[in-house]
């Protein structure tokens, strides 16, 4: 389903050149749920963009379904964001000027999938929320409505960055567990993650360590 191979991806600042990814190669297949743990700086998060066709990498190839992402033309990659690839994130990145309900709205690219709504607020215990906006929630509440956003389209894969990274352990245990959900009912997820609950979930680990895959269970 996805394959990454001998990706590198280098970040400068003046003269000084940091190796995120070196020359990785990873298989994802389809109702994989893989976590990636590893220490700061060992290239976790760029691993999950570069998945998600928002990073560039200097060399490799990221294919989906057998489709080379980044040698795409703007609106196939921006179509594959959209509509294959659902993003969930340690910041929430909702719109504050809008709803619970509006925020979902938005991911939407076809009006049917408006229909999916009702049963994702009340599975998310957030239908009497629908008309709130973001200033008036918790943080739980706040992430559980980014997830319903990431997964409104019922994508293929799910891309999650240390969700539970600002959550209590009472929302973390919430939130792992509907994302658990999303993986029995057939969704492939990469997630990035240094909760331990995440461990009883995922089905496969890696480790990164200096851009390089060190551990694989």
């Amino acid at each position: 389903m996805l394959e990454l191979k001998n990706i590198t991806k280098l970040y400068h600042k003046g003269s000084v050149v940091f190796t995120a990814l070196d020359n990785i190669s990873l298989n994802v297949d389809k109702g994989d749920y893989l976590l990636v743990t590893g220490p700061s700086g060992a290239g976790k998060s760029t691993l999950l963009y570069v998945a998600g066709g928002m990073i560039h990498p200097d060399s490799g190839e990221m294919k989906y379904q057998g489709k080379n992402i980044y040698g795409l033309n703007n609106k196939a990659k921006n179509d594959y964001r959209r509509k294959h690839a659902g993003f969930v994130f340690q910041q929430f990145h909702l719109m504050p000027f809008l709803t619970v309900e509006e925020n979902i709205k938005m991911a939407c690219y076809e009006k049917s999938q408006h229909d999916y709504i009702d049963s994702y607020l009340e599975k998310c215990l957030l239908a009497p929320l629908r008309n709130k906006l973001p200033s008036e929630l918790s943080v739980g509440e706040k992430q559980r409505t980014a997830f319903v956003r990431a997964i409104i389209t019922r994508p293929g894969l799910l891309l999650a960055d240390e969700p539970t990274g600002n959550l209590d352990p009472a929302n973390s245990e919430i939130l792992m567990s509907l994302i658990g959900d999303f993986h029995r009912e057939g969704g492939t997820i990469l997630l990035v993650s240094h909760n331990p609950v995440a461990s009883g979930y995922a089905r496969r680990q890696i480790v990164l360590n200096e851009g390089k895959i060190v551990s694989e269970d």
